[in-house]
């Protein structure tokens, strides 16, 4: 090689071809002559250098150092050529064509060429060859620039002549055409050999037994195919694991091929004979590795281990298989595979399937990647759905609320899918576990009806989107065993917060052990809460309410107002066993409500120390646990002054600070209601306004709620009384707070 390194790049553009050099140069001068009027070919450019680059492999076998100098310059045109940057660069290509003949004649001269068609196909067209082809040991073997055919039958050869066959076919190295052999001898079961093939640069077809197609791959050198490969009456295994590229490729169909390895071998499909393209009908075949080639469909009911790559659309039908290894990144079509209970199926990287997912039963199958689905059914026990966002839009209709595709996996115990927005029927009946990221069905469908099973035992939502809604309430086909709520809100991101934050998670359920809460939620709402053992709330809500709760002890309530929204609200109603309120975080808080609490014991509201803007509201306390005191109020005599009543609760004390500010404001008012306390004892005044000792049992002035002792029919009203009073209002005013005192 004397012309440098554009030389030898462009010796290795002509080695590829299948036409006349001559033209084929032609041709190559044209295109770059054309390129170096503008760089925007250089995609064309890019595609014909992945294509060379498999050629070159190819012919690494046949043509050895040579060509493995070229495939090292085809290495550097790959790199040189992202620095293309004008019609110049390209220029420079173009000026070294007038060198390119010279080394390639060269070349290929050094390799023994023999420039015609080659036909064995009986004795004489042997002996012809024979006289062509040097069959010695050390004697060269030869690139053909012609087509090969060889023709081996019980008519017209005979054993004598099969060691002479081997000695021609064994000095093939290079075909630059299409290359046919039939083998149809039977006496001895003669096998072909072909032992120094390696690149084929056109079709290959072979029939009968040959040492390329059989279930060794060490006793054969075949690397390449540029054109279409197909075997027919093969029987036994066939294994082209070395195999690297090849344009479509037909197999046998029928009972003969018990394996098939395929390696990593890229085909445009692969097919058996006699099907559309892509389809493999392996009936017989224990093993079927199908390379990186295209496969759309591929029977094997006798394979307990299958890897294939997928076309665009694919069905596997294997129900003895083991194993489903499916390569590919996307389908535009279905997926279908039909298995057995005890078959893992691995789709390990494909992202999206546009048309449905259906599977039988299966033990596993991963669909690790897959972000987007239509329709998905599938019997699979364990599911790999880690990626999956979106449930494909189906539209029957033509109207523009479109609900998303079904998913029904009938037989999944974890459904674990993180990053999915549900927006159309997910049936997981048999799922104990459930983990989404988010609910909407455009208010067409109840979280419990939509998202569907029996089973499930623990429930995750971690992304619910500042305006969607769960709502449900439990019934013998809605959550049954639902014991473990969790649900965390997405923030809106913009005002006002009011109309953006809307999300609500409302839970009716008599089951349900434990809630907890995160995020940003507008509405937390959980009713007849009869099991609930467990309340976590975190981050931010506006209205809270907890109903039924008949069992529950404690509860750890860390949620904050919504800033930029309304007053909160906080409501715990027939908590018959809860001990404390004591809420840590929650601020900005306008209706208060805690009925039927009579466990509770502690009330601590000092986490609410900030007024609304503005607003009246009312706060309600009644039928709890809460106990204090009341100091009658004590009329002024002759030796004495007047001493006005006061009310004496450690629990009423957190909240002074709020009330006081609330008198104080003339836009934000608060009002009490229910008993407020429900046990008050009394405290009458010495002459110098220390509060005596607690009323005892069974005395006229015993234990009674703070409202009868301050109202209606009070008792204790008299000139000094401040508080008491026989008209209205009845209610216990923020203004009257200033009588609050420590016990």
């Amino acid at each position: 090689m004397k012309k440098g390194l554009l030389s030898l790049l462009a010796v290795a553009l002509t080695v590829v071809g299948c036409q006349n050099y001559d033209d084929q140069f032609d041709e190559l001068s044209d295109q770059i002559t054309a390129l170096s009027a503008t760089v925007q070919g250089l995609s064309t450019v890019a595609d014909q250098i992945t294509a060379l680059q498999n050629t070159v492999n190819g012919l690494e076998l046949t043509l050895g150092a040579d060509i493995a100098t070229i495939k090292t310059a085809v290495d550097a045109l790959s790199t040189a050529l992202d620095d293309v940057a004008t019609a110049a660069d390209l220029a420079t290509i173009s000026s070294t064509l007038s060198n390119v003949q010279a080394d390639v004649k060269e070349l290929l001269a050094a390799n023994a060429v023999i420039n015609q068609n080659i036909t064995i196909n009986n004795v004489a067209t042997l002996e012809y060859v024979e006289s062509l082809i040097s069959t010695d040991a050390d004697d060269p073997n030869v690139i053909v620039n012609g087509e090969i055919t060889v023709s081996v039958d019980d008519a017209d050869f005979n054993a004598e002549h099969l060691p002479r066959i081997a000695a021609v076919t064994n000095k093939f190295a290079t075909s630059l055409k299409t290359v046919t052999i039939s083998n149809t001898y039977s006496p001895t079961g003669e096998i072909l050999s072909f032992d120094a093939l390696a690149f084929v640069d056109n079709d290959l077809i072979i029939t009968g037994a040959t040492d390329l197609v059989d279930g060794d791959a060490t006793n054969d050198v075949l690397r390449t195919v540029t054109g279409d490969l197909t075997v027919a009456s093969i029987k036994g295994d066939i294994d082209l694991s070395l195999l690297t590229s090849a344009d479509d490729i037909t197999l046998p169909t029928g009972a003969g091929v018990t394996a098939l390895k395929m390696g990593s071998v890229t085909a445009a499909s692969l097919s058996s004979a006699g099907e559309a393209k892509g389809h493999l009908n392996l009936v017989s075949a224990t093993i079927v590795d199908g390379g990186k080639s295209k496969v759309s469909s591929i029977v094997a009911a006798y394979a307990t281990d299958i890897d294939i790559t997928t076309a665009a659309t694919l069905t596997v039908n294997a129900i003895r298989a083991a194993t489903i290894d499916i390569e590919g990144t996307s389908l535009t079509g279905d997926l279908s595979i039909t298995a057995s209970g005890t078959t893992i199926v691995h789709v390990d990287k494909v992202t999206s399937v546009g048309g449905s997912i259906t599977t039988s039963d299966l033990a596993e199958l991963h669909l690790g990647k897959l972000s987007s689905t239509n329709t998905m059914t599938s019997g699979a026990k364990v599911m790999d759905l880690s990626s999956l966002a979106s449930q494909g839009a189906v539209n029957s209709t033509g109207q523009a609320a479109i609900r998303g595709a079904s998913i029904v996996l009938t037989k999944i115990t974890n459904f674990n899918a993180p990053k999915l927005d549900v927006t159309g029927v997910v049936s997981v009946v048999a799922a104990t576990d459930i983990t989404i990221h988010d609910f909407s069905v455009g208010g067409t469908g109840a979280f419990g009806t939509t998202v569907y099973s029996l089973a499930a035992k623990n429930l995750t939502v971690n992304g619910l989107a500042a305006t969607n809604s769960m709502t449900f309430t439990k019934t013998a086909s809605v959550f049954p065993k639902l014991v473990d709520l969790n649900v965390t809100g997405d923030a809106a991101t913009s005002s006002p917060y009011i109309t953006t934050q809307t999300n609500a998670v409302s839970v009716t359920s008599d089951v349900l052990t434990t809630l907890t809460t995160g995020g940003t939620i507008d509405m937390v709402s959980l009713h007849g809460a009869a099991k609930l053992t467990a309340l976590t709330t975190s981050g931010y809500t506006r209205d809270f309410q907890l109903f039924g709760a008949s069992i529950i002890t404690s509860a750890d309530i860390n949620h904050d107002h919504i800033e930029g929204s309304d007053a909160a609200r906080f409501e715990i109603v027939n908590a018959s066993k809860i001990t404390t309120v004591a809420p840590s975080a929650l601020d900005e808080v306008g209706t208060v409500t805690l009925i039927g609490l009579p466990k509770m014991t502690s009330l601590n509201l000092s986490s609410m120390k900030t007024l609304p803007i503005l607003g009246t509201y009312t706060m309600t306390i009644s039928s709890t646990g809460l106990t204090g005191s009341y100091g009658i109020a004590s009329e002024a005599t002759t030796t004495t002054q007047a001493y006005n009543e006061k009310i004496y609760s450690n629990d009423l004390l957190t909240l002074k600070p709020l009330m006081d500010l609330s008198a104080a404001s003339a836009v934000v008012t608060y009002a009490f209601a229910g008993d407020i306390i429900s046990a008050v004892a009394t405290r009458t005044f010495d002459a110098d306004g220390v509060p005596g000792a607690l009323s005892t049992a069974g005395s006229a002035n015993s234990t009674a709620t703070l409202v009868t002792l301050m109202h209606l029919n009070s008792p204790f009203l008299n000139s000094a009384s401040l508080l008491a009073t026989h008209t209205a209002p009845r209610t216990f005013l923020d203004s009257q707070f200033s009588a609050v005192n420590a016990e």
